[in-house]
């Protein structure tokens, strides 16, 4: 009662209503950036899982190509050198694609997320701001443009609102379009089936050399 006194209600409840917005505004943005964070996450623990995949084959392809083995290895790898050789060439060849696919749907995922995220980042600080733009002050006092500085908050809350409803739709589409099926590229589903069939050929001559 005494701030009313003072400012008047008419100031204070103006106010509060642009803080309610801004916090409204703050909420929504905290919920989308936890969301593209856990995304983006998704996305770089999917290049990373491929890279150590990439350096355990090319680990194993050293050692199969090189000397450093028993003789009872080098007999029982002898009758898979074409088998080898073949993955040499094909894992390498797709490891390649599968990455620049992986890295094509990253840059596609931060271009299309970049403009809406960052207008929503900012949007609890527009609407803050208007109590400036809009001279809120005004409302303390008896006899100044009550009614311009209401309509501009009004109007200024209004747009930006419809601003945040459009950008976080387009953030929310673009999230669920970016599930976890489409990492599994064509050229990584080959990869991974690839690295499969590599895994199960140099157990076998494992289990050969140490039978």
């Amino acid at each position: 009662q005494r701030i009313w006194v003072n400012n008047g209600p008419l100031y204070e409840s103006t106010k509060l209503l642009i803080a309610g917005e801004s916090y409204k505004a703050a909420r929504i943005w905290n919920k989308t950036e936890e969301a593209i964070w856990e995304r983006s996450h998704q996305l770089q623990q999917a290049k990373d899982l491929l890279d150590v995949k990439q350096r355990q084959v090319s680990a194993r392809l050293e050692k199969f190509f090189g000397n450093e083995y028993s003789e009872e290895w080098r007999v029982c790898s002898k009758k898979h050198e074409l088998q080898m050789a073949h993955f040499n060439r094909e894992l390498v060849d797709k490891f390649s694609i599968c990455r620049n696919s992986l890295d094509h749907i990253v840059e596609h995922f931060e271009q299309e997320i970049v403009q809406d995220a960052n207008f929503l980042g900012t949007a609890a600080q527009q609407i803050s701001e208007l109590s400036q733009i809009c001279k809120i002050w005004q409302l303390k006092q008896v006899g100044l443009n009550h009614g311009g500085a209401l309509l501009c908050t009004v109007s200024g809350i209004g747009r930006i609102n419809q601003r945040i409803t459009k950008s976080l739709e387009l953030c929310d589409d673009i999230l669920l379009e970016m599930t976890s099926e489409d990492l599994d590229t064509p050229s990584c589903l080959f990869y991974h089936h690839l690295k499969m069939q590599f895994d199960e050929v140099f157990a076998q001559i494992d289990s050969c050399a140490v039978a």
